[in-house]
């Protein structure tokens, strides 16, 4: 049993700097935030063409999601979306916002969302999880709308 726990310290101190290198600002912003998990991956690859950061909060407890339904505007599900989840279908919505703050709107420049300054959210009301993801290009971007609205029809089959 020592020497599990002993390498399982030695991997723990090797990866210490790989994590902390992939934190994004997004993750240091809810890390410290109670009853929730952050994680998050940089050059994340959507599709071969495509690699964005991503960060994933999800409720570990009901404060938790209470607390994300306030800090995202996450809505409250129909009775039928609500049945649906109980009988393991998902309610997945997604939206651009901005990068900086995922509680606002995405920027605009010149009449047109800034990329640089935008995110999307995708919203898993199953996993009680949001998604944020970071690209550099609209082309990253519609990948990972394509990604969401695979998602979303995934589950309505």
């Amino acid at each position: 049993m020592r020497k599990v726990v002993v390498y399982g310290l030695w991997v723990m101190l090797l990866l210490a700097p790989l994590a902390a290198h992939c934190q994004t600002d997004l993750y240091k912003r809810y890390a410290s935030q109670r009853g929730v998990k952050v994680a998050s991956v940089s050059n994340f690859a959507i599709d071969s063409t495509a690699h964005v950061d991503v960060t994933v909060i999800e409720a570990a407890d009901d404060e938790g999601w209470e607390w994300m339904k306030k800090e995202f505007f996450i809505g409250d599900l129909s009775p039928e979306q609500q049945a649906g989840l109980g009988e393991g279908y998902d309610a997945v919505l997604f939206a651009r916002r901005s990068r900086a703050n995922p509680r606002e709107n995405a920027p605009v420049k010149n009449e047109d969302i800034d990329i640089a300054g935008s995110c999307y959210i995708g919203i898993s009301y199953l996993n009680q999880a949001v998604y944020i993801f970071c690209a550099d290009s609209e082309e990253e971007y519609d990948a990972v709308v394509s990604l969401l609205v695979k998602k979303i029809m995934h589950q309505s089959r």
